[in-house]
């Protein structure tokens, strides 16, 4: 997985920073936005509907709410669906365009999205690098003690592995969400193998998840650093319909 590198149009106004495309499959986009020049009438100026639910959150959440639906319609754009505006199902789960799958993920200031005809299950999560602190007070409830060691084995330091981990776990998460639809426990996956080199990780399933997603069943994952962030995303091949 490489970090995109292809940049899209420019946007005015000082929201929106920068846009960038990696077309390698799955494909790969980041939004850098700057949250204080982000004002509510960029929703009509943008023709993207702000929610009733989000009218009264804090401006941070908007405005990540807004560079995300903006990056997305840029990426499907991209693809040949026009003006397309991402909603959301009861249970707050995106609702993607037929025959696309797509996983979408926020941190601060960068929105990231990854996207694909093909029929994979796809998730997709960047996460800010936690505290030594909290991340020993998350191992619990984040890991068992094989995957504890492993970490300590990693040639970073222990909050880094921790976030990585953390980040791996809500990639699968999304990424088997539209197929499952249900809430999965840090516990029922479990790290098996760390590439440093490569970039890359397997995950593996404690219990199992309907018929086609067995216990034992393995994940595949990559992950990149970007400053102080970590990206991972699952790619993972649907084996029936």
């Amino acid at each position: 997985m490489r970090y995109p590198d292809i940049p899209l149009p420019p946007v005015a106004g000082g929201f929106i920073l920068s846009r960038q495309l990696n077309r390698d499959e799955p494909w790969l986009a980041v939004s850098h936005f700057d949250p204080q020049n982000y004002h509510d009438a960029l929703f009509d100026a943008w023709g993207i509907p702000l929610p009733p639910r989000l009218q009264q959150v804090v401006s941070k959440r908007r405005a990540e709410y807004l560079a995300s639906r903006y990056l997305v319609r840029s990426v499907m754009a991209e693809l040949g669906i026009a003006d397309f505006i991402l909603t959301n199902a009861p249970d707050r789960s995106p609702c993607w365009p037929a025959g696309v799958q797509a996983s979408l993920s926020h941190s601060n200031d960068l929105v990231v999205l990854t996207v694909s005809r093909q029929p994979y299950a796809l998730g997709v999560d960047v996460e800010q690098v936690m505290s030594e602190r909290t991340a020993e007070e998350m191992a619990d409830m984040l890991m068992n003690q094989q995957e504890q060691q492993r970490l300590q084995t990693l040639p970073m330091r222990f909050s880094a592995a921790a976030t990585l981990l953390f980040s791996l776990k809500e990639s699968l998460y999304k990424a088997l969400w539209p197929r499952l639809h249900q809430p999965m426990e840090f516990h029922q996956a479990e790290l098996v193998s760390v590439d440093t080199a490569q970039q890359r990780a397997i995950l593996r399933l404690t219990q199992p998840f309907r018929a086609d997603y067995p216990a034992g069943t393995l994940l595949h994952a990559e992950y990149l650093w970007h400053e102080n962030r970590v990206i991972t995303r699952i790619v993972h091949r649907h084996e029936s319909g």
